[in-house]
Order: C-alpha cells, then sequence, then structure tokens
C-alpha cells in the first residue's frame, strides 16, 4: 500500500465519512484525520450535496488538494460549487463510488508529493494493481470473459507464478472445468477434471485463502491432486454466485515460492470477490435479457397453451434447467392439477389429484403462493417429473396453478434463479389474464359480429373524427344499392347529404349522451334516389377510440300506410259526421211530425245511436290532433285548468252541480291537453249519474313530488270493464267504441306521466284518482 495519509473528511452523513475512511485504507497503510489543531492535511475530501457553510469552508481550506466525490445526478450543480472552492479534482461516481474516489486521491497526493519535490516514500505494486483492477471492473465495454482474463493477468503479475484460471464446480458429479486461464501451464479453458484430483477440493471447504508455498514439505505428499498435477505453490479462494457455490480462482507454480503475506492472499480474496461480482452481473442480466425476451413472447401469445408453451420453454433458458413443466388449474376449485406444457420432458404425465398428493412441492407451492426451492428431492414425491430429479423450482402462478423447473443435479439454482423465477412467474400470470381477457373479447366480438350481419335494420359503424364508414352489414347495402367494400370508402356526410346538420347533432348526441335518436332522415341511394329513415345511435369505444354504431331502419312502407290512413280516416270522419247529421236531422224532423207511441220509441233510440256514433268520430279526431302535438311536457295550473272544463260542461249540461275543493293553486308538469283527460271524466260522471241533477265534486291535493286530482260522483259505480279501461290502459276491453273516452282519459294522463286509478268508494258513487307529476319549479319551492 502507499505509506500514510493525512487527510480531513467533509461529509453531511457520518456513514459517508465512515465509508471514505474505509476506502481510503484500501490504498493506505495508515490513514490519520486532521485533528484542525495545527495539522496540515495531505488532502481534503468532499462528498456531496453539502450545505453552503461546508462549501464556504472549503474555499478558506488551507493550500492543499480538494477532491470531491458526486453522483451523476448532482454532478451539474456541483461542479460549479467545486470550481468556486478550486477543487483538484471531480469525480463522478455511481457504482463502487468510494472506491473510484479512494484512487483517485492517492493519484493526486502522489503528483502534489512529486509537484512539492519532497522526498516520495516507496510504494509497493498493490496501488497500481487495485488501480487496474478496478479499471478492469468497470470498464463497460469489456464482456466477462475479457474482463477475467485481464484480471487473472493483473493477478498473475501481481503474485508471479506460472498459472491463473478460474473455473467452475459441479459437486454430483464431482466436476471441475476451467471456465478462463492465463500463464504458461497447459490448462485451457473448456478443460474438465476430476474434482478429487484438484487442490479446489480444498478451497471449497473453506471460506478463507488456501495457501501453501512449499507442497512437498507442508504436508502435501501422497495427496491425488499434488500427485496428479505437480505444483508447489498455490493461492486459491472459492466464489460463489446468488449465494451458491460457483467455483474457485487459483494462483500456481510448479516451483516453490517464498511465504505468501497477509497483503498477498487479501489481494486473491479480492480478486475473489470482484469475479463473483462480476460472474453475479453476468447472471443476473444474461437472466434478465431471456426473461425480458420470454415476456415480449409471452404477450404476444393469445391462447393459454401457447402461453404455457413458450413459459415452459424460457424457463429452460432462463433458469438453465434441462427440464421444466407448467401445471394448470383444472377447475374453479383447484382440486386437479393438468400438464399444460412441458419441455425438455418425453411425455406429459396424468393429472394431479389434491387429495392425493397434498403436502407436496406442487401443491405447497400453490397454496403457500411462495417460489418453494428444493436442493435435493430424493425420496420426495410429487415433482411433477418422471425423471431423475435432484433439484427443483416450483413457482405458483397465483390461482392459475405451477411452473416447475427441474435438474438431475443437487442444488442446481440459487438466490438468482429463485429471484428471477419469482418475477417469471408474475408475468406468466399477466400474460394467462391476457388470454382470459382475449377470449371474452374474441367471444364479445363474435356474438357482436352475429347481431351485426343478422340484425333488421341497417347498421352503419361510423368514425365521427374521421367522417368514416369503419363497417356496414348487408341490410344497409341493400338499402342504398352499394357493395359492402365501396360503401367503406364513403363518407357518411356524403350519404346523408341532404339532412347533414341533423346527422350531425344526432352522432354529437350519441357521443354525448351515449344514445340518441332521429325520427326521419333522408339517406342517398347509390342512383340518388331518396331514402326515409329512422336513425337510432350509440357510442361505441373501438380500440380506444369512440364511434357511432347507427341503426338504420327504412320507414317508406310506414309512411306510406300512415298516409293512406290519415286520408282514409279523414274521409271517414267527413262522411260520418256529414251522414249522421243529415240522419240526425231527418229523424229529429219525423220525431217532431210524429204522434206518440212505440214507433216514436224506435226513433228515440235512432236519434241517440246516431248522436253517440257522431261522439265517437269526434273523439278519435281528438286523439288524432293529440297524437300530432308536441310530447314536451309544460307547467300547468290544475285549479284553472279544471275551472275551465267545468265553465264548458256548464253549458251542456246546466242541471249538473260540479265543485272544485282544495290546492288551486298546484302546478302540474303535464301538457296543456291533460283538459282533454279532465273533460272525459267528467263528462262520464255526468252521464251516468242516477239522477236528472248529478253532483259532481273535484279535490286538488299536493304532496310534495306530485299531485292527486280525486273526481267523485253520485252515480252507480264503475263497471269492471270500465275500470279495466282506466287502470289498464288497455284498448282490449273496448267493445265496438264503448269506453274509448275513457281510454282516451287514461292515455293522455299516462302520457304525461301520470296514472289513473279507481278507488272503493263504497255502495254509492263512484271515484277516479289522477296522480300527476309536479312541476320541479314547485318541487325546488316545497
Amino acid at each position: 500500500m502507499t505509506a500514510r495519509l493525512t487527510t480531513r473528511v467533509v461529509a453531511d452523513d457520518e456513514d459517508v465519512h465512515g465509508d471514505v475512511l474505509r476506502a481510503l485504507e484500501t490504498v493506505y497503510d495508515d490513514v490519520t484525520v486532521a485533528d484542525g489543531k495545527g495539522t496540515t492535511p495531505d488532502c481534503v475530501v468532499a462528498v456531496a450535496p453539502l450545505p453552503d457553510p461546508d462549501w464556504a469552508s472549503l474555499v478558506d481550506r488551507e493550500d492543499v488538494p480538494l477532491v470531491v466525490l458526486t453522483g451523476p445526478a448532482d454532478a451539474p450543480s456541483v461542479r460549479p460549487r467545486a470550481t468556486e472552492a478550486d477543487a483538484t479534482d471531480v469525480v463522478v461516481a455511481d457504482t463502487d463510488r468510494f472506491v473510484a474516489l479512494a484512487n483517485r486521491v492517492r493519484g493526486v497526493v502522489q503528483g502534489r508529493r512529486r509537484h512539492d519535490d519532497s522526498p516520495v516514500p516507496d510504494v509497493p505494486a498493490d496501488g497500481r494493481y487495485l488501480r487496474d483492477l478496478y479499471d478492469v471492473a468497470t470498464d463497460e465495454t469489456l464482456s466477462f470473459q475479457d474482463k477475467a482474463d485481464r484480471i487473472l493477468g493483473i493477478g498473475l503479475d501481481r503474485l508471479g507464478v506460472e498459472n491463473a484460471h478460474l473455473s467452475t464446480i459441479d459437486r454430483d458429479p464431482e466436476r471441475y472445468e476451467v471456465v478462463a486461464s492465463v500463464g504458461e501451464l497447459p490448462i485451457e479453458p473448456g478443460e474438465l477434471m476430476e474434482l478429487p484430483t484438484t487442490f479446489c477440493r480444498r478451497t471449497i471447504e473453506s471460506e478463507d485463502v488456501l495457501a501453501f508455498n512449499r507442497a512437498a514439505e507442508q504436508g502435501w505428499l501422497g495427496d491425488p491432486a499434488y500427485e496428479a498435477n505437480d505444483i508447489e505453490c498455490y493461492l486459491g479462494s472459492r466464489i460463489t454466485v446468488g449465494g451458491s457455490l460457483y467455483g474457485t480462482v487459483c494462483f500456481m507454480d510448479r516451483s516453490p515460492h517464498g511465504p505468501f503475506s497477509e497483503a498477498e492472499q487479501a489481494f486473491v480474496s479480492l480478486v475473489a470477490r470482484w469475479l463473483s461480482h462480476e460472474l453475479e452481473r453476468s447472471r443476473r442480466g444474461a437472466a434478465l435479457e431471456a426473461l425480458h425476451d420470454g415476456t415480449a413472447d409471452l404477450m404476444r401469445a393469445t391462447t393459454a397453451d401457447s402461453v404455457c408453451d413458450t413459459a415452459a420453454a424460457v424457463a429452460v433458458a432462463a433458469l438453465d434447467a434441462p427440464r421444466s413443466r407448467v401445471w394448470l388449474a383444472d377447475d374453479g376449485a383447484g382440486t386437479t392439477l393438468r400438464a399444460a406444457a412441458s419441455h425438455g420432458c418425453p411425455t406429459d404425465p396424468d393429472p394431479l389429484d389434491r387429495a392425493e398428493g397434498e403436502g407436496t412441492p406442487l401443491w405447497e407451492a400453490l397454496d403457500g403462493g411462495e417460489v418453494c426451492q428444493y436442493d435435493d428431492t430424493d425420496g420426495l414425491d410429487g415433482t411433477g417429473f418422471a425423471e431423475a430429479t435432484r433439484s427443483l423450482l416450483v413457482v405458483p402462478l397465483d390461482t392459475e396453478g405451477v411452473l416447475v423447473a427441474g435438474s438431475g443435479t443437487a442444488a442446481a439454482f440459487d438466490e438468482i434463479d429463485r429471484s428471477m423465477a419469482g418475477m417469471f412467474g408474475s408475468n406468466v400470470v399477466a400474460a394467462l389474464e391476457r388470454t382470459d381477457w382475449i377470449d371474452q373479447l374474441r367471444t364479445a366480438r363474435e356474438r357482436f359480429s352475429r347481431m351485426f350481419e343478422s340484425a333488421s335494420d341497417g347498421l352503419l359503424l361510423v368514425d365521427p373524427g374521421a367522417d368514416a364508414i369503419v363497417d356496414c352489414n348487408d341490410r344497409v347495402c341493400e338499402l342504398l344499392g352499394y357493395d359492402r367494400a365501396t360503401l367503406r370508402t364513403i363518407a357518411p356526410s356524403t350519404v346523408c347529404r341532404d339532412d347533414i346538420e341533423d346527422f350531425r347533432r344526432l352522432v354529437a348526441s350519441a357521443l354525448d349522451g351515449g344514445r340518441a335518436r332521429a325520427e326521419e332522415l333522408l339517406l342517398r341511394h347509390h342512383d340518388g334516389g331518396r331514402i326515409p329513415v329512422e336513425v337510432s345511435a350509440a357510442r361505441l369505444e373501438l380500440d380506444g377510440t369512440d364511434h357511432v354504431l347507427a341503426s338504420v331502419r327504412d320507414v317508406r312502407d310506414r309512411k306510406h300506410r300512415e298516409q293512406a290512413l290519415s286520408v282514409f280516416n279523414r274521409v271517414l270522419r267527413h262522411n260520418i259526421r256529414n251522414d249522421m247529421n243529415v240522419i240526425i236531422g231527418r229523424a229529429s224532423m219525423l220525431e217532431d211530425a210524429m204522434a206518440p207511441g212505440d214507433q216514436q220509441a224506435h226513433l228515440a233510440r235512432i236519434l241517440d245511436t246516431a248522436r253517440s256514433l257522431t261522439e265517437l268520430g269526434e273523439k278519435a279526431r281528438t286523439f288524432g290532433q293529440l297524437d300530432e302535438r308536441d310530447p314536451e311536457a309544460d307547467s300547468v295550473e290544475i285549479g284553472p285548468l279544471i275551472d275551465r272544463v267545468c265553465e264548458s260542461l256548464s253549458e251542456e249540461y246546466p242541471d249538473a252541480a260540479i265543485t272544485v275543493r282544495g290546492d288551486a293553486d298546484a302546478v302540474a308538469a303535464v301538457e296543456p291537453t291533460l283538459d282533454v283527460a279532465v273533460r272525459e271524466l267528467l263528462e262520464n260522471a255526468i252521464k251516468h249519474a242516477s239522477t236528472d241533477a248529478p253532483t259532481v265534486e273535484v279535490d286538488i291535493a299536493s304532496d310534495g313530488d306530485g299531485m292527486t286530482v280525486r273526481i267523485a260522483d253520485d252515480g252507480p259505480g264503475f263497471p269492471e270493464q270500465d275500470r279495466a279501461v282506466l287502470e289498464g290502459g288497455s284498448e282490449t276491453p273496448l267493445d265496438h267504441g264503448s269506453g274509448l273516452g275513457l281510454w282516451l282519459a287514461n292515455w293522455v294522463v299516462t302520457a304525461a306521466g301520470g296514472s289513473i286509478t279507481v278507488p272503493d268508494a263504497g255502495p254509492d258513487g263512484s271515484v277516479v284518482a289522477m296522480s300527476l307529476p309536479a312541476s320541479p319549479d314547485t318541487t325546488a319551492e316545497r
């Protein structure tokens, strides 16, 4: 090491302070901390980031070198402060940062001493060798093989022996394989040896360096390794990777040497640790790369079987396992495991039943949810492999099953394998869940496709952003006169150019509210003709983009029928009204001229029937007018509306007495045409009264969210047929027009969001109750 060093360490953390001193002690025999009482340090070491007062103290320091250590993230802000403090050097490092700092301090101090022409103590070689080792270990451009060769070469030079080599060792069978070798002895990479004939069999039994310099004099005569190799001096240390034995690093010579110093043995131990670190980093990197590539393949798989096939193959490559198998739970209860995929196995076994294998490795991992590692499975049942298996890794796949990797060698897996296996298991679970989602999506797409193709209405799938028809079914192609491929190339705004603004409003409403409907739009046929259609639109998300699915229904036949019915009804009502007026007029003349008698009774019946038929025509005309109304509800004051109806009825029925009580200011959310329903119910009460002077009572009551209008009379009560018309709203009970007025009343009230009931009024009279929604403004006030 390099003699002595006196230093001052400036750091914002006591642990960092200790790390710096320990790193300096690897390159100096003696490290002293300046006490600030007249002792001038050889170098000041600062570890950033630092608070402002510490930077100020560095600016005012004595005339000695300053080395600043910082990480890559802080370097941009630290360098200006270091310049202000006139730092000698700034070391930017992340990994092995304190080793890099110690080597740089050594170089700065040596340079300063030479510059000052002060006497420099003899410098042993260890400092140079440590620097060389650090340079190799941190060179990211070198492969592991290149690093191993260079590190062994540095050791060969430091120790002055004939050969240095790195080996890997299998304990079962006991095999020794050379991985890298430098020097004069004929030991080549790839060479295999029997472990009992090597000194390494002793090296791996100790945590310390095995060292001897005169084998013949130090008890090795007769040892199989000595007799086979004729080696006189040897330094060796075990190498571990992932907590498990990997092999050894050995330095040897056929000639005796002087005794190996503690420094030389410490150097060999350091080389072993660095090689272990490089091997572990290389192992992890290779495993991660294999898992990365394998995970990409997993996520490309679209079925559970293909995921399992990929997982089994990746497990073999990433874990260096001769065989692997994926077992999937075959039922929701998880009582059976079936072999879904295998790699390196000649045959797949029969399913495993929990009742027969409870507590065995596969079920233990599945139930425990943790990766299970078995270093020697001799005598252990339930490994899932028919082949001879000594080592086992069982990876739970959530509730889906397990992934098993096996080897015929004992202790074939280490902590790195276990860690990688757990990480990979999570990826397999994600891939299996993805295939479940793909299956569900595929099923949904197939179901949608069947519905899409078999729909009786024409369907257009529209991308509003692109003004494009993404898809269409055969029905809409027939309707518009295009083949499917051509229709997909036509913008929907072209197909609906006559009502383009209405179409755009429809699409915007569907995107905004999820659904929208247009009673009638005009579409253009391929030949230029116009086709009236009814369109229902719904928002549909596909591949993250909002689309609109438009259902198009041809309404030409319906419009023709409606037009024909309108003409027919108008002519029919006109003719009935005119003809009935003639009948009523002539019958009235006959009634006036005819003497009382039986014939006059027949004539009265004719007049009643004619008037009823005329009234029926008027009700049909009223219904037609109501059907064409604006369906939007309004705020209607119920009291004044009922008063107007009563005033009209009092002219027609002067003997009737109608009384209105209750909340006359009540406001209902109904259409003004509610007066039709009120009139029908009041007139029905008057007409069916038991006396010539009927009495009708109307009561208006508000109850918060709504109101009730009760109409009570002194008549004989409601027949069951009329009750069914009012409460059921069905036209089935109507018999040749009887009850049409009541049905009309029910239709008006229910269309307004209300209802009609017929409460039991006892033996005398009848009651009809209309329940109506209150106006939102009224509700808010209450």
